[in-house]
């Protein structure tokens, strides 16, 4: 009998030993696992940048679409992924591909590998619409290195995730679904993975549904871990008197700040082999609703920690915080909430700040760092040269703010620069173009010309501007590439000579399909007047200074506003852009204009007129203004303005841009700093990311997803000028940019 008890002690010695890593051992041995989509960013990209689309040609249909939803979202927070199938047909699939791997430079739809393996297993959250849905999941795997899937050739191998899910069935709940790699029999090397696939058959209840998916992640844990059913060792809740908020305990802590560092001691790996992750959730209905805040799977050490960020610092949101642990298999342990507070309100300058800087956070992650480009928005896709310029210029006031390096902005510049320079006489420059103009998109891995693009006057002068400034504040070697960038651009080829409607206009630009285009600057925007003076400012190629009184001016007022002279669509930013760079405070030309004062009348004309539709429309007041170039419901537009507009016909549609006040930040600071507090304080959905989105439009509950690198700019650029002048400071000293307005006939205005 002694022997016996000897024995099974021994036994649970040895399966406890199975389960329970030796002291220090998970930390050690800890493979973290890899977030692979968590759609917390509102793309459909991969968190490693990859492509995804689904099947949405008939017969068998598979639609992907990005919900928010609270009741299809996991966590009530971010975005998850809707997979909208209709196979009804006899025998009929469908099916949602997801790459592995990112793009590779300059080849269209072919992708780069990924190497999975350290890790075991795949599992990803799921619910159903109706509930009973079932999915099959492919991985496709390279045979010849050729970064494209063809079916017959790479090797495909299945399982059907149904069977993975606790009772085998997709309810309307989410359920965790965890699938050990192994069970894909057929896959040889699990370093050369393409992409994995959501696909749907024609089976009994399966013709037509939804399925919603998020936190897709492959880790690794022991066999013995992945095939256990059920948890044999719960987890326990996080310890609530370890909780801090940036370093404080919860009776230090008065209020939130708006960026937080949360941490909670938890269970780790070496306590319970079952443990997963910590997160944190808030609510501000006192607990009714509970959202993600974030979440820490490294369950090799004891301390988990998330960074916050409240979605304003509205002083009307109470909110409440608590952690809560989560096992390999998705089971939940909460704590009480730790916390109650608000945030503390932001100065004028701290919010400023906070509003600027996160507009810099998207040119520092939108470089592409071997070509030096920047990209047109955050959804990913080709390069911009109006966004480079602009990210140039961004890269200055960081280096200023103390938000990057000088060492390492200087580095950044130099490798933008260096695209649109040739390396030697005779030789093309990375980036494609003509004449010392560039295509206006790029493709942002090889710099070539991006699609049917067309070569433009006014991105181009943007790049210049933004080349120009970095010249003047860091000097030397990139003040000398500057220098060179403008030398080079050829202003007259693209200038109209010809006796006519157009002479001494420029034309907009050049593709090789059309030649020289036919539309023309012919018409009064901040475009024009960049162009014009950097054309006449050339220390190369030099127009004749009438170009500048060439274009259209025609006078008008809003209401009982002042007159101004107006542009052809009237949006905003046409009366913005130049003023990034050019100080007219103090100038007029020839003609007595002083284009800063123009841009004040017409800032105030835009607000009045959402003032005036606010019972039309509910995103319109007296602080909600700002009809400019933006994303709107029904896609992107820089056609969009009040009246009065050269066109006379104003389009507008409810849709406003927090760039608009931001880009007039100059001209208007109160009211624009006012517009700006008050969007931030009361919507919350408009912050993201990178501060403040595009656009949104309250009739529709709709909100931009996408950043766009011109909007950006009008966060971080107009907004340093209004703080210290920076730009201008550095721009206006330029002898080129001096005597350019000393050709045009600009002097001081007149006290």
């Amino acid at each position: 009998m002694k022997k016996f008890i000897f024995f099974s002690i021994l036994c649970i010695f040895f399966l406890n030993m199975l389960y329970i890593p030796q002291a220090g051992a998970a930390e050690k041995n800890f493979t973290p696992p890899l977030i692979l989509s968590d759609y917390d960013s509102g793309t459909l990209y991969t968190n490693l940048g990859g492509l995804s689309g689904g099947d949405e040609e008939a017969p068998g249909t598979a639609v992907a679409l990005l919900v928010s939803d609270d009741n299809f979202t996991k966590g009530k927070s971010g975005y998850s992924l809707m997979l909208d199938y209709d196979v009804s047909g006899l025998g009929e699939f469908s099916f949602y591909w997801v790459k592995l791997g990112e793009e590779m430079p300059g080849r269209p739809g072919i992708t780069h590998t990924l190497d999975l393996r350290k890790y075991n297993y795949l599992s990803f959250w799921v619910k159903g619409l109706q509930g009973g849905e079932k999915i099959k999941i492919e991985f496709h795997q390279d045979t010849d290195d050729n970064g494209i899937f063809v079916f017959g050739k790479d090797i495909t191998s299945h399982v059907y995730a149904n069977t993975y899910i606790a009772e085998n069935i997709i309810t309307r709940d989410w359920k965790k679904v965890i699938i050990p790699l192994e069970d894909f029999t057929a896959i040889t090397n699990w370093s050369k993975m393409l992409e994995f696939v959501f696909v749907f058959e024609n089976v009994i209840g399966n013709t037509k549904g939804a399925v919603y998916v998020d936190d897709i992640l492959f880790g690794r844990r022991p066999e013995e871990i992945l095939k256990t059913e059920n948890v044999t060792q719960e987890i326990n809740a996080p310890l609530q008197s370890s909780f801090r908020v940036n370093g404080l305990s919860k009776e230090q802590c008065a209020s939130f700040l708006m960026s937080n560092k949360l941490s909670i001691k938890a269970e780790s790996l070496d306590e319970n082999p079952f443990m997963e992750s910590v997160g944190f959730e808030y609510s501000t209905d006192e607990g009714g609703t509970w959202r993600r805040i974030g979440t820490d799977y490294d369950a090799s050490k004891n301390t988990y920690e998330v960074t916050w960020r409240p979605e304003n610092n509205s002083q009307l949101y109470r909110y409440q915080v608590r952690a809560v642990a989560t096992d390999i298999r998705g089971n939940e342990k909460v704590t009480a909430p730790l916390v109650e507070g608000g945030v503390k309100p932001l100065t004028d300058e701290e919010f400023l700040e906070l509003i600027q800087r996160k507009a810099f956070d998207f040119f520092y992650e939108h470089q592409n760092l071997e070509t030096g480009l920047f990209a047109d928005t955050s959804g990913g896709g080709d390069a911009s040269i109006a966004s480079t310029g602009f990210g140039i210029t961004a890269l200055c006031v960081g280096a200023k703010r103390g938000w990057i390096t000088k060492n390492e902005a200087v580095r950044r510049v130099v490798l933008a620069l260096d695209a649109f320079i040739p390396k030697s006489e005779g030789v093309e420059t990375l980036a494609s173009g003509k004449h010392g103009f560039f295509y206006h998109f790029l493709n942002i891995h090889t710099g070539k010309r991006a699609g049917k693009a067309e070569i433009s006057t006014v991105d181009t002068a943007i790049l210049v501007c933004g080349a120009l400034t970095a010249g003047e504040y860091f000097g030397g070697e990139i003040k000398k590439k500057a220098e060179t960038l403008y030398k080079n651009v050829e202003w007259e080829k693209f200038l109209c000579m010809e006796k006519g409607p157009w002479y001494g206009m420029f034309s907009m630009g050049w593709s090789p399909e059309r030649g020289l285009l036919g539309s023309y600057w012919d018409f009064y925007t901040d475009e024009a007047v960049l162009i014009c003076l950097l054309a006449i400012g050339s220390p190369t190629h030099p127009v004749d200074p009438g170009v500048f009184y060439a274009w259209t001016r025609r006078k008008d007022s809003y209401a009982d506003g002042k007159p101004f002279i107006y542009s052809w669509h009237g949006a905003l930013f046409s009366y913005q852009y130049a003023h990034v760079w050019f100080d007219f405070r103090e100038l007029v030309d020839k003609e007595g204009i002083n284009w800063f004062e123009n841009s004040l009348n017409a800032t105030l004309a835009n607000r009045q007129f959402c003032i005036d539709h606010q019972e039309e429309f509910k995103t319109y007041g007296p602080n909600t203004w700002g009809i400019t170039s933006m994303a709107r419901p029904t896609g992107y537009t820089m056609h969009f303005g009040p009246p009065p507009c050269g066109s006379g016909e104003p389009q507008y549609d409810g849709t406003i841009s927090p760039t608009g006040p931001a880009g007039s930040i100059v001209f208007t600071p109160y009211l624009s700093l006012s517009a700006l507090k008050h969007m931030h304080l009361t919507n919350p959905e408009l912050w993201g990311k990178y501060g403040l989105k595009d656009s949104f439009n309250l009739d529709l509950n709709w909100y931009a997803r996408t950043y766009y690198g011109i909007g950006e700019a009008m966060y971080a650029l107009p907004i340093e000028n209004f703080r210290s002048g920076f730009i201008w400071k550095n721009f206006m000293k330029n002898s080129h940019i001096k005597e350019a307005l000393r050709k045009a006939g600009f002097t001081k205005k007149k006290r």
